[in-house]
């Protein structure tokens, strides 16, 4: 009798343990793919740079560093994030992704504080989908900012940006062993890959952040792995770096990442059609100019420059549309907030910020280096100025007949014969690769 119940309890028990098995397998099974729908969205931003208030006391220090921050909004960040969470909750995308830079300078306290101002969004099912840039991990500049003094303040480590962006690796389906690459299943039909290209240190740092960037032989290896499965599983594979895959105008040599073409070829070999970058911060949207490669490319512009835009990808199981949006905090903000005129009217406050940086640099350089009136110099400034601020802001694609009427005005001309501005500033002649807006791929 007893041995029967022995063998009745070990039976119930398998029973049990199969069941539990079963059931994990299943919930497993669900919990693989972000959403169901097979009509899915997200937004996309790239490098908001944004600092914590706690490391600063906008006194004469971090003044300083706002005048050398490249036209950035350091300091109502705060207030921009919270409209994009609250327009988010309104919209419900499926993810929003970051493709880098998130922070000023790798400060630790600036990864937490902006991961808690996005932490409503995953409390209402939006996933936050993360990588960082080559200003994220061990960040030689990494400060505070008190009086008119700075000290170091703790930098983020690879291990603590998986923590505090956890959502991404929590829910991946494969995670790279030597980089904070994952990739993550949104739905049946699309694969997403996010990748670390940056190359960092292995342990706090005491340099400049590296502007290049490079994909490890074994990340690129994982790559192809993952392209070879998401082909298996009838997925199509949509692909996230902070560098970019392809020059922009003049960004070239520390943007483009190092390795470029071999990822170029890995992607070509896949028909990925569609690579999301950041880190020039300017809006662009490119095909392979040399046509060796199928992949188009969208570099999001800074989210804490002119326009502070994000793009909407809107997803069906054979097309793909994206398209910019500017973000509007009026809605959002206080009673209070309503008087202060840099929120009331953000989007001319962002480009006063941007034309007061490139004035600095622009205007320097013609008055050291041209024999020009007061007037001739006045008109080829404000020109560099708009053309600078059409590229960044990806209003600077012209058809031939824009071009040549764009050819035609006192600006221009003034420009096009400084043999020193015809690199730099290639621009000028615009942008007749894609629109830079908005695009629509079927496949």
């Amino acid at each position: 009798m007893r041995r029967t119940a022995i063998i009745i309890t070990i039976l119930i028990t398998s029973l049990l343990l199969l069941l539990g098995l079963l059931t994990k397998t299943q919930a497993d099974d669900r919990t693989t793919y972000l959403t169901q729908s097979t009509h899915p969205s997200f937004w996309v931003l790239s490098d908001p740079h944004f600092i914590a208030p706690s490391l600063h006391d906008k006194r004469t220090a971090f003044k300083q560093i706002i005048k050398t921050a490249a036209g950035k909004d350091l300091t109502d960040q705060p207030v921009a994030l919270h409209a994009l969470v609250q327009t988010a909750l309104k919209k419900h995308p499926t993810a929003v992704i970051i493709t880098g830079d998130v922070t000023f300078n790798g400060e630790l306290a600036s990864a937490k504080s902006l991961a808690r101002r996005l932490r409503p969004l995953q409390k209402a099912g939006i996933h936050l989908l993360i990588i960082p840039g080559n200003h994220d991990i061990y960040d030689g500049w990494a400060r505070k900012f008190t009086g008119d003094h700075q000290a170091t303040t703790t930098q983020i480590s690879p291990s603590a940006w998986r923590q505090i962006f956890a959502d991404g690796y929590r829910n991946a389906c494969a995670v790279d062993n030597d980089s904070l690459s994952y990739a993550v299943n949104l739905n049946k039909r699309y694969r997403l890959l996010l990748l670390d290209d940056n190359t960092y240190p292995t342990s706090t740092s005491t340099v400049a952040p590296n502007t290049a960037g490079k994909l490890k032989q074994s990340t690129l290896l994982w790559i192809e792995g993952q392209l070879q499965s998401a082909k298996a599983a009838g997925q199509q594979t949509l692909v996230f770096t902070h560098h970019n895959l392809y020059a922009h105008s003049m960004m070239k040599q520390g943007w483009v990442l190092d390795n470029a073409p071999a990822l170029r070829r890995i992607l070509n070999r896949y028909h990925v059609p569609l690579l999301f970058s950041g880190h020039i911060h300017a809006q662009d949207i490119m095909a392979d100019p040399t046509k060796k490669c199928a992949t188009t490319e969208i570099v999001s512009g800074s989210f804490s420059m002119t326009p502070a835009s994000y793009g909407v990808v809107t997803l069906t199981p054979h097309k793909l549309h994206y398209q910019i949006h500017q973000l509007r905090l009026t809605p959002y903000l206080t009673a209070k907030q309503r008087h202060q005129p840099s929120l009331v009217h953000y989007q001319q406050h962002l480009k006063k910020l941007f034309q007061q940086m490139n004035l600095n640099m622009v205007g320097h350089h013609i008055r050291a280096n041209h024999a020009l009136t007061k007037h001739q110099a006045n008109t080829e400034i404000n020109f560099l100025l708009n053309a600078d601020w059409r590229f960044e802001t990806g209003n600077d694609y012209t058809t031939p007949r824009q071009l040549a009427k764009l050819k035609q005005t006192a600006g221009y001309k003034l420009a096009a014969h400084d043999s020193h501005l015809s690199g730099p500033l290639g621009t000028l002649n615009g942008d007749h690769n894609l629109p830079d807006h908005h695009l629509t791929l079927r496949y």
